[in-house]
């Protein structure tokens, strides 16, 4: 099964947390800056440590789902 940002990683992300998280300079719904490595990676390292989103840990499948996107090279 093929990974995709628009089909598989930009619905872990509610729009609260979009929204939020854009206001920083985040752009979690943005593909081209979440294609970014440097950016998925610190994503990938807030989601990861629990810090991220602030009120609701993801569980590990989702951050597991969130690095093998990354390890596919970011696909759109």
């Amino acid at each position: 099964m093929a990974l995709s940002f628009a089909a598989d990683i930009r619905p872990l992300f509610r729009d609260e947390d979009v929204e939020c998280m854009q206001g920083m300079g985040v752009d979690l719904g943005d593909p081209a800056w979440m294609c970014v490595p440097e950016n998925a990676q610190t994503v990938y390292e807030r989601l990861a440590d629990g810090s991220m989103p602030p009120d609701e840990v993801w569980p590990a499948d989702r951050v597991a789902l969130f690095k093998s996107w990354m390890d596919a090279g970011y696909p759109v």
